[in-house]
């Protein structure tokens, strides 16, 4: 379902049954909503309306930041490629971390996840962020090597590998956008 705001612009809502929340992802030109099932047009907008000023705010800053054109991400692609995996190898050696192998996605929606057969797949967009912070998030998938949760144990992992500075990097990181 569609529909016109005079503020955001068109948004776009689609259900989606695994959603447990509504998640809002303001565009250039729109806004992208994905709601859990059940949830109603009146319960979507008043959730848009509580979240007006940060949604247009996010927008305007989209509208500041250049694009990037497909030579732009071929090119971060192909560089993501040889500086990744040779990093995580790296790190997986000084800490003493194991994995299976490591995949570079144009992924948009998150840094890096690691999966139960313990394949690492980063961002390409990792490249648009500083060493210490890519360092942040391959340190946080390889923890995922070990504790496959947000458990206690993995902040307590994550502290020690980042000498106690897991919570600051991770503070430090929402700074900014995968694309």
């Amino acid at each position: 379902m569609t529909y016109q705001d005079p503020d955001l612009g068109l948004v776009t809502v689609t259900v989606n049954p695994r959603a447990r929340s509504i998640i809002m992802r303001p565009e250039v030109d729109g806004l992208r909503v994905t709601a859990f099932r059940g949830a109603s047009l009146a319960f979507v907008k008043s959730t848009i309306e509580r979240f007006r000023p940060s949604l247009i705010k996010k927008q305007a800053a989209l509208k500041d930041r250049p694009l990037l054109t497909l030579e732009d991400v071929e090119k971060m692609r192909r560089e993501a490629k040889v500086v990744l995996p040779r990093r995580v190898a790296e790190l997986a050696h000084l800490y003493g971390f194991s994995y299976a192998g490591v995949t570079i996605r144009n992924a948009k929606t998150r840094w890096g996840s690691c999966t139960s057969r313990n394949t690492i797949s980063l961002s390409l967009y990792l490249m648009q962020v500083p060493e210490h912070l890519q360092d942040y998030v391959i340190l946080h998938e390889l923890c995922h090597t070990v504790h496959h949760d947000h458990s206690p144990r993995f902040w307590a992992l994550m502290d020690k590998v980042t000498d106690g500075k897991a919570h600051a990097l991770r503070a430090e990181l929402r700074r900014y956008r995968t694309a």
